[in-house]
C-alpha cells in the first residue's frame, strides 16, 4: 500500500482560539494579560503524518515555534512557523 505523501496542519488551536493557517504560517492573537509560556495545542494534520516537536505538549510560545510535518512516507517534510501573539493593553 502507497503511504500518503502529504504533510499538512489542518486545524490548530490553542484553548478556545482558533488559529489563522497561511500557507506554512499559522497565526493566533490572545487577549491582553494571557500567558502563552505553556499551552498546548489541538491540531489536525494530515492522515498518517507526525509532527515534532509534539504540540500536544506544553510549549512556551513567547517566541515563534517551529514545527516539522512529516508524512506518512517518511521523507516528505513541511516546515511550520506558530507566532502567538499577546494584545496590548
Amino acid at each position: 500500500m502507497k503511504q500518503n505523501n502529504e504533510s499538512k496542519i489542518l486545524e490548530w488551536k490553542l484553548g478556545d482560539k482558533v488559529a489563522n493557517i497561511s500557507g506554512t504560517d499559522i497565526k493566533i492573537t490572545f487577549h491582553y494579560l494571557t500567558a502563552i509560556s505553556s499551552l498546548q495545542a489541538n491540531f489536525n494534520i494530515s492522515p498518517t503524518a507526525s509532527i515534532n516537536p509534539d504540540p500536544a505538549k506544553a510549549i512556551d510560545y513567547t517566541n515563534p515555534i517551529n514545527f516539522t510535518v512529516t508524512a506518512g512516507d517518511g521523507t516528505t517534510t513541511k516546515q511550520y512557523t506558530v507566532t502567538v501573539t499577546v494584545e496590548k493593553q
